[in-house]
């Protein structure tokens, strides 16, 4: 036996495929999850998954990938039965407390760290989420903003596209085989959900203080995010900056009816 696997609390780890293309890699994906002893999957749809399927097959489009996709799967098929289908990114994220993002580009202005330091990190954090792009494109910097972090696999310079299926296998090898991590600290990670919430109301507090460009307002929010998922705050912490400025929002709309 290759492989002896170490316990490190895998049902914590989420996989989130961003609207995948291929029902093969999706099968092949769900082999490797279940090889490294990974059970939770997420599926952001592709828009192509609505109305009937090519084949003129009934159902839907969505439900003849899957069944595709569990010919390729073959004894992983309970992962793809059990997964979670979201219409958008943000509805996957819902639960997390940290996200990694999966990219071979070089973002400004986010560190990048390697599979190996995505499992340490995940054995000492809460729900956990990697997210996996789309095979045409990968993920956007828009997406990639929704995670904590940022994971590229070390490939040669000449060649750095991967399969997506071989990318799941690879990071879910290094999961599979990270220790566990010590005592869980005693304060509970802020919400992925709590997170956005904030995000959208200082977005719009900011804006109408003037604060922000409005030909591009997500510029300066994004090293804002960057900044707060370095501090990595608590639930309360994040929720005690949300009040805050729902205070001042009451206070700019008292300022404005007077």
């Amino acid at each position: 036996m290759l492989y002896g696997a170490r316990p490190m609390g895998l049902g914590k780890v989420r996989i989130v495929l961003h609207r995948p293309q291929s029902a093969e890699n999706l099968g092949a994906a769900a082999r490797a999850m279940k090889n490294f002893g990974l059970g939770r999957l997420a599926v952001v749809a592709p828009a192509a998954w609505e109305g009937p399927p090519r084949s003129g097959e009934g159902g839907t489009a969505g439900e003849a990938f899957l069944a595709r996709a569990r010919r390729v799967a073959r004894h992983a098929g309970d992962l793809l039965d059990r997964a979670e289908l979201h219409p958008d990114l943000r509805g996957a994220l819902a639960g997390t407390t940290w996200a990694c993002g999966t990219t071979s580009r070089a973002v400004e202005g986010r560190p990048r760290i390697d599979p190996r330091d995505l499992a340490a990190e995940a054995a000492r954090r809460g729900q956990v989420a990697v997210v996996f792009g789309e095979e045409r494109r990968g993920l956007s910097d828009a997406e990639l903003e929704l995670c904590q972090a940022i994971c590229t696999i070390p490939t040669r310079a000449g060649y750095d596209s991967m399969n997506l299926a071989q990318a799941v296998a690879v990071v879910a090898y290094e999961i599979g085989r990270a220790p566990p991590a010590g005592a869980a600290p005693d304060v509970e990670p802020a919400r992925h959900e709590t997170v956005e919430a904030l995000w959208e109301r200082l977005r719009a507090l900011l804006s109408r203080a003037g604060y922000l460009n409005p030909q591009n307002p997500d510029h300066v929010l994004a090293e804002w995010r960057r900044l707060l998922a370095r501090a990595e705050p608590s639930q309360r912490e994040v929720e005690l900056l949300v009040a805050a400025v729902r205070s001042l929002e009451r206070l700019l709309g008292e300022t404005a009816r007077r």
